[in-house]
């Protein structure tokens, strides 16, 4: 899989404050990432690092070009003379190559990748290494420093210091080593005119903090990291054999993606490694993923424990589990830092134009004040599913599971934002019921399990009102299909989930209006919307891709399997020719949008894959017996309000 993008010749400026080279990048499938499981960097087709926050997920940008053009901040290495430019991954790995091909058939060769040190290791030894190979000739190129702390707020300068150049702005401090040639220094940027001969490589070297991390060569970490990636991604060879040859690269691709989103130390995952991508070119829906949402890492955790890698799983529910007592009025934080930072306040920067001037650019995030019920289910769901792989680990956690259980008794009948994180009024979400019901069923069994009856009969006794609250308020017998909310039935892609989570099967009759209804009235071919109703934010959005796949596993699963396998090859043409996907994508245009590359997208690849090639059985934990429904609930309107 690789890219490919023309570039025009240019020339090195003589002007050390003017700008480098413009940018030709026009799509965020331009871009691949790298990453050491502390943070990671965005880089260009064209050979130009435009994202890169250190030394964590959600620290300040130093390199903000694809923010902003112009203040944003670069590093770049490029041919002097006219080139083809292609991308792709070193196979089974997260290193990234990128390939100038020139005339008289030689090209260049640049190796991104950052090194993955010892666990004991700080996350302030954040470094990476850019190594440059020539081939069939001698290949001029340029390199460019010119960074940007601070979003671009602090005044940066640099100078030589101990052989390498050093980029400071107040405490902020960042270490550049270019390659042998002509470097001429600015007062806040650097340029480097160089030759790259076949059979001499050259590296670049960017590390945080002014001290270089390690003293090995760059062969030997480039060696390290990609001995790392290989042994991670071989653990779960056998499992992932369980798909077709024609998905297990896609699989693996997504695989590799949400490991590189994760935090090496805590064990929380980031939702995308970006900030204020919009939702739509131009619109306001531009928000900050650099954290790490509850819902979307138990998911992440979900599907990784299929594929055999328990290890981030056991990792992340200790994590959050440890995080649960940290509560606003009474209820689990929607979302954290990788720390479990709890303060993550939104602000707008704008002075930043935004990528393809969208407006505002925003930081933090404000559904850290949201109650979304659906996370209790999610984490509980999750604590289920490791019973069968590790029991005793869960057992020692009991405690908290409990406590959960506990919350989601009192709670259940509370309107909520919803997992779509709706800024306005609090409604009762029909999936938000619906992960009350998982988070009450998996409970109960998981009390049944390890010996607590009592817990068990009342968590089951309560999940059977929950089940009957969505059955009777949530289904609009009109249009054969569950809707959005109690209140409003409209259609809500969200909904798809109830037989993916066991409520109904997927042959039920309820279940195959409710996808015929989301088709309907959500998708154009594969690529569904999340809703149609508005939500107090002006501007459209793309089609949400997660909500594909889901619709993809619920074909797979209900017997229409040829519908499913075709959308399914419609929606890899929509990924970047790196296996890469955006949050969501506009299939009149192909335009990939929101943050990218999305965790949430990559776990419906890999759930849709396992669907398409078992679609003849059931998850672990899907399609749980059913209790018989009690006579109420007396948590709901008993007569909710309808609106078509």
């Amino acid at each position: 899989m690789v890219s490919k993008r023309f570039s025009r010749p240019g020339t090195l400026l003589p002007k050390a404050r003017s700008r480098f080279v413009s940018s030709t990048v026009t799509s965020l499938f331009d871009y691949g990432v790298i990453g050491n499981m502390h943070t990671a960097s965005l880089i260009s087709n064209q050979g130009s690092i435009d994202w890169a926050c250190m030394p964590r997920f959600a620290s300040p940008s130093v390199f903000g070009r694809l923010l902003d053009p112009k203040k944003g901040g670069f590093q770049q290495v490029s041919p002097v003379e006219r080139f083809v430019s292609t991308q792709s991954y070193r196979a089974s790995t997260n290193i990234l190559e990128t390939f100038f091909h020139l005339s008289n058939d030689r090209s260049l060769q640049v190796t991104d990748f950052m090194p993955i040190f010892d666990t004991a290791a700080s996350e302030e030894a954040t470094m990476i290494v850019r190594r440059i190979e020539a081939r069939r000739g001698p290949v001029p190129i340029r390199t460019a420093f010119a960074p940007a702390f601070d979003y671009a707020q602090a005044r940066t300068q640099v100078g030589r210091a101990d052989g390498r150049i050093l980029a400071t702005a107040g405490s902020y401090q960042m270490a550049y080593v270019p390659p042998p040639g002509e470097t001429r220094l600015g007062s806040d940027r650097v340029e480097t005119s160089s030759e790259v001969r076949p059979g001499v490589p050259v590296t670049v070297e960017l590390f945080w903090g002014g001290r270089r991390p390690t003293a090995d060569s760059a062969e030997k970490l480039l060696d390290r990291t990609e001995r790392y990636w290989r042994r991670w991604i071989a653990d779960a060879v056998p499992r992932r054999q369980r798909v077709s040859a024609n998905a297990s690269q896609r699989v693996e691709r997504s695989t590799l993606l949400l490991k590189l989103l994760s935090h090496r130390d805590t064990g929380a995952f980031v939702a995308a490694p970006t900030t204020s991508l919009p939702e739509w070119p131009g619109g306001t829906r531009n928000w900050d993923y650099r954290y790490s949402w509850v819902r979307d890492t138990a998911m992440i955790a979900t599907a990784l424990t299929r594929l055999g890698h328990v290890g981030e799983a056991r990792s992340f529910l200790r994590w959050s589990l440890g995080r649960s007592h940290l509560r606003k009025d009474g209820k689990i934080c929607v979302l954290y830092g990788v720390h479990g930072e709890t303060d993550l306040t939104e602000r707008e920067l704008p002075h930043l134009s935004g990528y393809l001037n969208s407006r505002p650019v925003r930081i933090g995030n404000g559904a850290e004040y949201q109650f979304q019920l659906d996370i209790y289910g999610s984490l509980l769901s999750l604590a289920y599913q490791m019973t069968e792989v590790d029991a005793p680990f869960v057992a020692l956690e009991w405690p908290q599971v409990a406590q959960l259980a506990t919350d989601v008794m009192e709670l259940w009948g509370t309107p909520d934002c919803g997992i779509w994180e709706v800024r306005g009024p609090p409604v009762n979400y029909v999936h938000s019921k619906l992960m009350a019901w998982v988070a009450l069923d998996r409970a109960s069994r998981l009390a049944v399990r390890f010996g607590h009856r009592a817990e068990a009969m009342r968590w089951g006794e309560e999940a059977t009102k929950v089940r009957t609250a969505v059955l009777e308020h949530g289904f609009d017998r009109r249009v054969n299909a569950f809707v959005q909310s109690f209140e409003h039935h409209v259609a809500d892609a969200s909904v798809l989930r109830i037989p993916i989570e066991g409520m109904l099967p997927y042959t039920d009759p309820r279940v195959l209006g409710t996808i015929e209804y989301v088709r309907r009235h959500l998708a154009r071919g594969p690529f569904v919307y999340r809703y149609r109703r508005p939500d107090g934010i002006a501007g459209p959005e793309g089609a949400f891709l997660l909500c594909s796949f889901w619709l993809i596993e619920c074909l797979a699963r209900s017997g229409q399997r040829e519908l499913a396998e075709e959308y399914w090859s419609a929606l890899m043409a929509s990924s970047g020719p790196l296996g890469l996907f955006s949050e969501e994508f506009d299939p009149k245009s192909g335009t990939p949008l929101g943050n990218f590359p999305q965790a949430f997208t990559h776990i419906g690849v890999i759930q849709a894959a396992l669907a398409l090639e078992h679609s003849d059985a059931v998850p672990a934990g899907v399609n749980p017996p059913v209790p018989k429904p009690s006579a109420g609930t007396g948590k709901v309107p008993a007569s909710p309000r309808r609106s078509s």
